[in-house]
């Protein structure tokens, strides 16, 4: 003789209230936030910003190809890594706002020796 199958188990309960969302790290539309969209320098494109994990990383508009990587918070900029799709290198970078709508970005080469900055223009 088979057995019948086991009924299934009851479902959870659904609890009355659901657990607090965490709080996002600042919403797009905070001012003092460099989440959305930024024109790069020369308008060679547009970088979109947003959260990866606890960290920001930047996003090619057009492409998809990650710019920024990994910026973590500190004080009052972003550290981490940015990606130069025309030479295919990545470099140390920092981002700092200077204002509500523009966005200092810098990157160095050889611990610092070399940098180079631009500066972004929010588009949303």
């Amino acid at each position: 003789d088979v057995a019948p199958p086991a009924p299934p188990p009851p479902a959870a309960p659904i609890a009355a209230a659901p657990a607090p969302l965490p709080a996002p790290v600042a919403a797009a539309s905070d001012p003092n936030s460099p989440l959305g969209v930024w024109s790069t320098e020369e308008n060679k494109g547009n970088v979109r910003i947003e959260e990866c994990g606890a960290n920001l990383c930047g996003y090619s508009v057009n492409s998809g190809e990650r710019i920024l990587i990994n910026m973590k918070p500190q004080g009052g900029k972003w550290t981490g890594r940015i990606h130069d799709p025309s030479s295919g290198r990545n470099y140390d970078s920092t981002i700092a706002l200077k204002g509500t709508n523009t966005l200092k970005v810098q990157g160095c080469a050889f611990g610092g020796m070399f940098c180079g900055g631009q500066t972004w223009k929010r588009v949303s």
